[in-house]
């Protein structure tokens, strides 16, 4: 190996580690050019791999804000679109969806362009994704207030039971389709894991806590400044129980899984911000998501971005694209009759059972990831808190059942 092949392998790998401790991903092999990281030689190694590192972070950056602000402009103007042309389908879906038309209409070249360009964004969302609809999560007690227990224990029959009957039927139509179709198995590329958080995550946050909370404490029981210092507390104990939610070790994840560390210790800030503020439990949840009754919390906050968050599942469609062209047959198959089975199979047993009928619809939509859930949900008008909480304990059994029972390579 040369010497100036040496000097580029040893540059790449100091700004590569660098990001790595940034949390940010690994720089591309083609912006490491000799020319353009090996420095002159009256230069300094450290003076030229530092500058091309700075440079590309601030265009990360760019990118970053630029495309989450992009997709959030997007999302507004769909709902707009859609509202105005009395379109009752979820605005954002069909945003998702057509982001996969687009991308697949400018062709190959331009679609990468594209997603280069909306990668940054992508990749922060994946990383924050479960803050965008926690909220839900949070505020659910106030849903629960005046259930009767009866109640309660039908909706748990329907889960455990709906959960078992989906999962042997969408295996046995999957099973059933590929013995048709015999598509040849591949070997799936495993995504790679995010970034972690960093120490400076949790300072930051913990000190929006700390300050917020003394703001309200010094402006003293139902002053305006601690009904302005509930969005940034309720922003940072959310951000912090997710930070913390992760950071717990990976074999207790299955008990308590960074979503449900969430909604604890969001829900437990909520709590405690109320008390320093002189409000009740009830009143505190509200204050953290208002649902625009009154000033913007931090659940009104975070869901605001929810709609850009599933329009950009767009992206990650069409990057699966060639497994999907591959097993469309088992794809569309086993999602269509397994969502049809769900959906029927829910409402079916909600009535055999005289489950009442907004706690019905909020179960509907139970094997549907939660993003996706609570917009079916709202066009069901259905209690959000309960459709966030049913699918939270549905992918919690699923992924029991599933990490507990099932073992082997993956394929597609």
């Amino acid at each position: 190996m040369s010497d100036e092949h040496k000097r580029k392998v040893e540059v790449r790998s100091w700004i590569n580690a660098w990001r790595a401790r940034s949390g940010m991903a690994p720089m591309p092999t083609s912006s490491l050019s000799i020319q353009g990281v090996l420095p002159p030689p009256q230069a300094s190694a450290g003076d030229a791999a530092a500058q091309p590192a700075f440079l590309s972070d601030i265009g990360e950056y760019v990118k970053l804000v630029s495309g989450l602000a992009s997709l959030y402009a997007l999302d507004m103007a769909i709902k707009k679109a859609f509202t105005a042309a009395g379109i009752v389908f979820p605005s954002a879906l069909g945003g998702m969806f057509g982001v996969v038309v687009l991308l697949l209409a400018v062709g190959d070249k331009a679609a990468a362009g594209i997603l280069s360009f909306y990668s940054p964004a992508l990749n922060w969302i994946a990383k924050w994704l479960p803050l965008f609809y926690v909220a839900s999560l949070v505020t659910l007690p106030l849903a629960l207030k005046g259930i009767a227990g009866s109640e309660l224990i039908k909706i748990m029959i329907i889960l455990s039971v709906g959960m078992c009957a989906t999962l042997l039927f969408t295996a046995q139509v999957t099973v059933f389709i590929r013995a048709l179709v015999k598509t040849e198995n591949k070997e799936i590329v495993k995504a790679k894991r995010a970034s972690p958080f960093l120490s400076a995550h949790f300072v930051a946050w913990g000190s929006v806590a700390v300050a917020s909370l003394a703001a309200t404490a010094v402006g003293g029981a139902g002053s305006a400044l601690g009904a302005q210092m509930a969005l940034p507390f309720g922003l940072a104990a959310t951000v912090g129980g997710y930070l913390l939610g992760n950071a717990v070790p990976k074999t207790l994840q299955g008990l308590l899984h960074p979503v449900v560390v969430t909604a604890l210790v969001a829900n437990a800030g909520a709590a405690l911000h109320g008390a320093v503020y002189g409000v009740n439990y009830d009143a505190a949840l509200k204050l953290y998501y208002s649902k625009g009754v009154g000033a913007m919390g931090a659940g009104d906050f975070l869901m605001a971005f929810l709609g850009c968050v599933i329009v950009s599942f767009g992206f990650r469609i069409y990057q699966e694209r060639d497994t999907m062209k591959r097993h469309y047959p088992e794809i569309l198959g086993a999602t269509f009759l397994s969502a049809l089975f769900s959906f029927f199979s829910t409402a079916f047993a909600a009535k055999a059972l005289a489950l009442n009928s907004d706690l019905a619809r909020a179960l509907i939509p139970r094997s549907v990831t939660v993003a996706l859930a609570l917009p079916i949900a709202t066009q069901l008008d259905a209690p959000l808190s309960i459709t966030a909480a049913a699918v939270l304990l549905q992918g919690r059994g699923v992924g029991w059942y599933l990490g507990s029972g099932v073992h082997g390579a993956r394929c597609a």
